[in-house]
């Protein structure tokens, strides 16, 4: 199975891992290899955060390199063009910048390795993308910053593959629960808001009035139907008054930008739902697929036909583990 057919063509791939040495960067180098044997337009590549790098700036452990094809394009930060061994002819400077200076656009004139640190603000991928654009490339690769939580929203029109592995915990059971979990958070239904936003959490009524709350626990006793909408991200901390209060949650929606705004811990979640809670987006994500890694940077090691097994029945994205296909 090939991971770029389980894409369907869609115009921004976004590579989101569960936690460091899951197998997303070797996730994302085969599809950019499977990309370049099957020819087209090129498709083109930044991050949100730095990888290519050969060892992990944080944890010490070898990373696998990226290496990028003739063709294909790039956006890194001008600092890291050094450390790139393609050929390479500049295309743009594009005004946006990280910690390690401006993002360049690049073309390879050569095959060979390549560092990237793109843009941390999700904002700035819209207009990198343009560019990317204007210069040719087909789809866009975007490795996304380290855990689940990080945004996914630079793919509201495009897939997200979601990479998990044994580095996660030593208990297996737990691994794929916790994945499934985060799936969960990134394929959750789509809704529009009933009306213009009153502040940061808005509660909507059926009768279609609005009103703005200060705080999660300030929900009206009514029962029914009702949306609470929240404008950023929200946390336990910010949701536990609600779930602690005696009011009648039966009927409640609450609605968020995209699953990434969602950072809550699994235990919470499930006991809203078990209250009769309901969780939307405004933004939906479609999962492309999981890959998992049965190899830890700890050392230990799962059977990977297992963890194959009980991911796929966790989850309904495809499931494949890159190092044996």
């Amino acid at each position: 199975m090939r991971l770029l057919d389980l894409l369907s063509g869609a115009p921004v791939t976004v590579m989101l891992g569960m936690c460091k040495n899951a197998g997303k960067t070797t996730a994302l180098c085969r599809l950019i290899r499977e990309y370049a044997e099957a020819g087209g337009a090129p498709c083109a590549l930044t991050s949100i955060g730095r990888d290519g790098e050969s060892r992990d700036l944080v944890t010490g452990t070898d990373k696998p390199p990226i290496y990028l094809y003739e063709g294909m394009l790039a956006a890194t930060a001008e600092q890291l063009l050094p450390l790139c061994d393609v050929s390479r002819e500049i295309l743009a400077t594009t005004g946006l910048y990280t910690s390690l200076g401006e993002v360049v656009i690049f073309r390879a004139k050569s095959d060979g390795f390549v560092q990237l640190a793109g843009p941390a603000i999700v904002e700035h991928l819209r207009p990198l993308r343009q560019l990317f654009a204007s210069f040719g490339a087909g789809s866009v690769l975007i490795d996304g910053a380290l855990s689940r939580k990080s945004p996914a929203s630079g793919a509201t029109d495009g897939v997200c593959v979601l990479s998990t592995g044994a580095s996660l915990h030593r208990d297996l059971d737990r691994v794929v629960a916790e994945t499934a979990f985060a799936a969960e958070l990134l394929t959750l239904p789509e809704a529009a808001l009933p009306a213009p936003a009153q502040g940061r959490i808005t509660l909507f009524r059926p009768d279609g009035t609005a009103e703005a709350l200060v705080s999660p626990a300030d929900l009206p006793r009514a029962t029914g139907e009702r949306t609470l909408a929240f404008s950023g991200a929200l946390t336990d901390s910010a949701l536990k008054p609600l779930l602690q209060s005696s009011v009648d949650k039966a009927g409640l929606q609450i609605l968020v930008r995209d699953g990434s705004c969602l950072m809550l811990r699994r235990e919470t979640y499930e006991a809203f739902k078990a209250r009769g809670v309901r969780f939307a987006v405004q933004h939906s994500t479609r999962l492309a697929a999981v890959t998992v890694n049965a190899v830890s940077a700890g050392g230990w090691v799962f059977d990977r036909m297992e963890f194959l097994e009980k991911m796929r029945a966790a989850v309904a994205a495809p499931v494949l583990d890159v190092m044996l296909e």
